[in-house]
């Protein structure tokens, strides 16, 4: 036996075997799950401070949380945490609150659309 043989042998860290749990995915990607956060938080705000629903906000309150959703997710791109469902969710949150009356119209008119292809798919 030679001195080589005895050395014990580690895996590389890309060569673990990963962490299953969920806890474990989003502690590694923290900065998606931020930004993620940042927009969801950012639309509630927005959303509760809309006097009229089809107006747009008041960009004092939408923009600076699309700008720090935005600063997290290119944190997260940054950092290479492979979390694009989660920044882009945040991101997507964070810029619908800074259009959120055109928003609000938008969906009216799919949802009403889908009512409609709903209906006349039953009909004929």
């Amino acid at each position: 036996m030679t001195a080589i043989d005895e050395l014990p042998v580690t895996r590389p860290a890309h060569l673990r075997p990963a962490d299953r749990s969920r806890r474990g995915w989003l502690a590694r990607r923290l900065a998606g799950l931020g930004a993620a956060a940042l927009g969801l938080i950012s639309f509630i705000v927005v959303a509760a401070a809309q006097h009229t629903m089809l107006a747009l906000p008041d960009w004092r309150l939408s923009v600076p949380g699309l700008v720090a959703a935005a600063v997290a997710a290119a944190i997260s791109l940054a950092r290479r945490e492979h979390a694009a469902a989660l920044w882009l969710a945040g991101l997507g949150l964070a810029a619908a609150a800074v259009v959120l009356g055109w928003f609000f119209l938008f969906a009216i008119v799919i949802a009403a659309a889908a009512v409609l292809i709903l209906i006349l798919h039953a009909v004929m």
